[in-house]
């Protein structure tokens, strides 16, 4: 594959599981400017993309079966463009959730594309370097717009939404250098099996979109939990939000040397990383606690991003990808606007008066996830040794 056609399908990245946060930063000055308006509804300036996005994701596998992959992308980044930038021109929530809405449309129909195109085209390791690349590019690039997002948030909220015209640039890449990839031919096999997605996949796309939802957490309850506990201004839950998202870019490049290093407790890994983000963050007392809080979260999400994408064309057969990616992404976005409803749910059924019981709660619960991969990973180097001496017998 040509390098500009590769460049072009990571520049694509910055589009896809991250790109509702970018409205991140705009959260504490849309609180100041609609004081009336609920806590929930101003997060759903950022989650709200997410919950579109689904529709669109439905028919991505239909799609891709009748027109080109270049012609859907197109189409994508112009709606991208729109739902993005949009917010700037209105002055209301309702208005902005509407172009919100169109923003989640539109990566329903750029996302599981690009991500299609780059299982169909890589196997073995050059698939595990590229999605790991994927997930690097679209750690850098949100971290890069979430920090100029930080500074102009300053100028008011309105300034955030101008960080989307990047996509812009994208549509140029897309009509120049972006080949058309005619659409997915389905190979029909006299085996129906052969064609099935197996039901491993769906644990996957399952516990894809839990370690998403706890990702969210800087961008939808950081900004107020901030606001809760007296520290930062405007501007910090963006240049937070640009740590973890750095902290991303590098676990991606890092990818495939953790999963050498690591190999079958790479999981635990991330789970532990997870674990002591929000154990930091329960008993924050300073910016810099919440910044290693941040950097550990964004480590872990670089490792459990790439590890969905990778295990999912590992299982399912090339001409159920599409829609078995579809599914995935649908799991991740979906998890992505539970995410405050999630948070506001824990908080309601046990009483808790402060962000920093719920955080210190979900710290407690990925301990037990922690000691539950560590079983799971010596039971499956047991049965690795049992099948071993079998053979061997």
């Amino acid at each position: 594959m040509k390098l500009s056609i590769r460049i072009t399908l990571l520049c694509m990245a910055v589009t896809a599981t991250f790109a509702p946060m970018l409205a991140a930063p705009a959260l504490k000055s849309l609180k100041a400017d609609f004081p009336d308006t609920s806590a929930l509804l101003i997060q759903w300036v950022v989650t709200l993309s997410s919950l579109f996005i689904l529709p669109t994701l439905l028919f991505a596998s239909t799609l891709a079966k009748k027109f080109s992959r270049k012609s859907i992308l197109v189409v994508g980044l112009a709606a991208y463009v729109i739902g993005g930038i949009g917010p700037v021109f209105v002055n209301s929530i309702p208005w902005i959730l509407v172009f919100r809405a169109i923003l989640g449309l539109s990566i329903g129909l750029i996302s599981p594309t690009f991500n299609a195109l780059i299982a169909e085209s890589f196997q073995g390791n050059e698939r595990t370097k590229m999605n790991g690349w994927v997930t690097a590019v679209n750690g850098i690039g949100g971290a890069i717009f979430l920090s100029i997002g930080g500074f102009i948030a300053t100028y008011g909220w309105r300034s955030v939404f101008l960080s989307y015209s990047y996509a812009l640039l994208l549509l140029f890449l897309v009509l120049f250098f972006l080949p058309k990839f005619p659409p997915v031919q389905v190979q029909h096999s006299s085996k129906r099996s052969a064609a099935r997605i197996p039901a491993s996949f769906y644990l996957i796309a399952l516990l894809g979109g839990l370690h998403v939802m706890l990702y969210f957490t800087i961008p939808t309850s950081l900004s107020l939990y901030l606001t809760e506990i007296g520290i930062g201004t405007a501007s910090t839950v963006g240049y937070y939000s640009a740590i973890s998202l750095f902290s991303i870019f590098l676990a991606g490049v890092a990818y495939p040397v953790l999963t050498r290093i690591f190999h079958r407790f790479v999981v635990t890994f991330g789970l532990v990383l997870y674990g002591t983000a929000f154990l930091l963050e329960s008993f924050a007392q300073n910016i810099w606690m919440i910044a290693v809080a941040v950097l550990f979260m964004g480590f872990a999400q670089g490792i459990f991003f790439p590890m969905s994408f990778t295990k999912t064309a590992q299982v399912v057969p090339k001409e159920r990808l599409t829609t078995a990616i579809s599914i995935l992404l649908a799991c991740i976005y979906g998890f992505q606007f539970l995410c405050p409803l999630f948070m506001s749910a824990v908080s309601t059924l046990f009483g808790f008066s402060s962000t920093r019981n719920t955080f210190l709660l979900l710290a407690v619960g990925l301990a037990l996830s922690v000691i539950v991969s560590i079983l799971s990973a010596h039971r499956v180097r047991v049965k690795k040794a049992q099948g071993g001496e079998i053979s061997t017998n």
